[in-house]
């Protein structure tokens, strides 16, 4: 299937459309306003303080933007952010028209500008995907984050042309126009459902956390962005000092420079594809470090004709890389917790503010060119480290499924009292215990990426091959939760877990905090177990003995 199949999808092309020209507008801005601040102060420092005060808000939104997306109607999130970014470019361009405008109003609205993006992104980056039938799914995220990575190489080049022409003002009106058509759009569509409704935002916040911390490709591929951005982020963040400074090539240099990375870009998205097939697991590390490279070459350029080739050969890499980052991720991720994943990859793509003040601070002393330089010097190393690391290869990926014999039956049941204990005790053949300690390490791994929040594995003092695990969760929801979290791996590591039991499997207690103190606490009866014995009884996850069904919480179960 091309990559290209799901334009074919009306509601998809729309949305993808609107994201396209909200994106390059404000990746536009990302020209008028560095060069904005660099006409009003003339300081690297300040200059790089605006793409910082852009990006800063997603290490303070991104992550409970990312749980909301999971858990709120994605359409009215997306709506929210825009109408904040159309509010904060058009009271920008009001002030520049005016006359009124200085560095703390820049850096102020574009910080504001910055909270719009945070929350929308973790919305928009899950919701575009789903408009899609799953066959399209990893071509629609490749196409979802080419919009986003293509419009920040295009956007700037257009706006540096605006800003040559002395347009800074009309670069802002722009963007704040575009806010108002994705807003528009997204209108015409119909609410979405949540994903994982969650009561408390950052009980969910902390399960995200845990799945990418427990879950090794998707942690190694958000460390991975995070590093890159410290780095490549200097190209774009001292490009206008680089233009104005190194190679003095005035306002119409700088946007043809940024002109060349948009071509690059481009150029990028349409041999994505062939370069995916082609290279393989190579693609990724070789992109990162073919785009230090190129950052190297850039800093050093001691013409515009060798920098602008420099800047085309950065956008083909920087368009390879964030596109197989983060169409990877997406893939990697389930969708009940999708969302909160993406925002901590936003998050480590947020870490941009950083290498943008870090790659100011260094211009100070070096000189812009030579920043540059030192910083894609660490691209070229992260490249080279990459390419030793065992990194799932987009295209070879595989979905996470929901496992089909772990569907809930309905039911009505609500266990008051927190927090929730879940042990299960095995009789271990003395045989098997090295080979079950290492599924228990699986099915830890398993269970803290589902819901719990502490796990455990003790063994009993008087017979040490019964061995029990302890899980903690922070409720009853939150329990029969995991069950609709279970997909076709986890399934199968439970299923290998109890396989260990000398008898007819591992048998499995639940215990639930009682509350006695509180008094709006329900009664004693209202806390005990009901329904959770066929709920076991449906998804096979512990067997239950049937004789025992009334069994209240605390008691034994088989």
């Amino acid at each position: 299937m091309g990559t290209y199949a799901p334009l074919a999808v009306s509601g998809y092309r729309k949305v993808w459309g609107a994201a396209v020209v909200s994106n390059v507008g404000t990746f536009l801005q990302l020209t008028a306003g560095p060069w904005l601040m660099n006409e009003l102060t003339g300081s690297p420092l300040m200059v790089s303080l605006v793409t910082a005060a852009l990006s800063l808000p997603r290490l303070l939104l991104t992550i409970p933007a990312g749980a909301l997306a999971d858990a709120l109607d994605r359409r009215n999130l997306m709506i929210t952010g825009n109408l904040v970014g159309a509010v904060s470019t058009g009271a920008m361009a009001i002030m520049v028209t005016s006359g009124t405008i200085t560095a703390e109003w820049l850096l102020a609205w574009t910080f504001l500008l910055g909270v719009g993006s945070a929350i929308t992104l973790p919305a928009q980056q899950t919701l575009v995907p789903d408009l899609v039938p799953a066959n399209m799914r990893a071509q629609a995220i490749t196409l979802n984050s080419a919009a986003f990575n293509v419009a920040r190489a295009v956007g700037p080049s257009i706006g540096g042309l605006l800003v040559s022409a002395g347009l800074t003002a009309a670069s802002f009106g722009i963007n704040a126009a575009t806010f108002v058509l994705v807003v528009g759009v997204l209108l015409s569509f119909p609410r979405q459902p949540a994903e994982d409704a969650q009561r408390h935002l950052f009980r969910s916040a902390a399960l995200g956390m845990r799945y990418v911390r427990f879950t090794r490709p998707i942690r190694r591929l958000i460390v991975i962005a995070g590093v890159f951005m410290l780095t490549a982020s200097s190209v774009q963040t001292l490009l206008p000092v680089v233009a104005s400074d190194d190679l003095a090539v005035g306002a119409t240099g700088f946007g043809l420079l940024y002109g060349a990375l948009g071509l690059g870009a481009l150029a990028g998205v349409a041999g994505r594809e062939a370069a995916r097939v082609r290279l393989g697991r190579h693609m990724l590390p070789g992109a990162i470090a073919a785009f230090g490279l190129g950052g190297i070459a850039f800093g050093l350029a001691p013409g515009p004709w060798i920098a602008g080739l420099a800047m085309a050969v950065s956008g083909v890499m920087w368009v390879w890389t964030l596109i197989t980052l983060n169409a990877s991720i997406q893939t990697l991720a389930p969708r009940w917790v999708r969302g909160r994943v993406v925002s901590l990859y936003l998050l480590a793509i947020g870490l941009q503010p950083f290498g943008a003040v870090l790659s100011g601070a260094i211009a100070e002393v070096t000189g812009a060119g030579m920043a540059v330089a030192i910083l894609s010097v660490g691209t070229v190393a992260l490249g080279l480290f990459a390419s030793r690391l065992e990194l799932p290869v987009l295209g070879e990926i595989d979905e996470p499924v929901i496992a089909d014999n772990w569907q809930m039956p309905r039911h009505a049941t609500q266990v008051a009292g927190t927090p929730v204990l879940v042990a299960t005790t095995w009789e271990v053949d003395p045989d098997d215990v090295e080979t079950f300690m290492d599924h228990m390490r699986e099915l830890r791994r398993t269970r803290l990426r589902t819901g719990a929040h502490r796990w455990s594995l003790y063994r009993d003092a008087d017979r040490p091959y019964r061995i029990t695990e302890f899980m903690v969760v922070a409720d009853w929801d939150e329990h029969l939760a995991q069950h609709a979290r279970i997909d076709t791996e986890a399934a199968e590591v439970i299923r290998r877990s109890r396989a260990f039991d000398r008898a007819d499997g591992p048998v499995t207690r639940h215990l639930a905090g009682l509350d006695i103190l509180a008094s709006h606490a329900p009664p004693i009866a209202d806390q005990l177990i009901t329904v959770h014995e066929q709920l076991h009884a449906h998804d096979g996850s512990t067997p239950l003995d049937h004789h025992d069904t009334d069994a209240p919480s605390g008691s034994r179960e088989r």
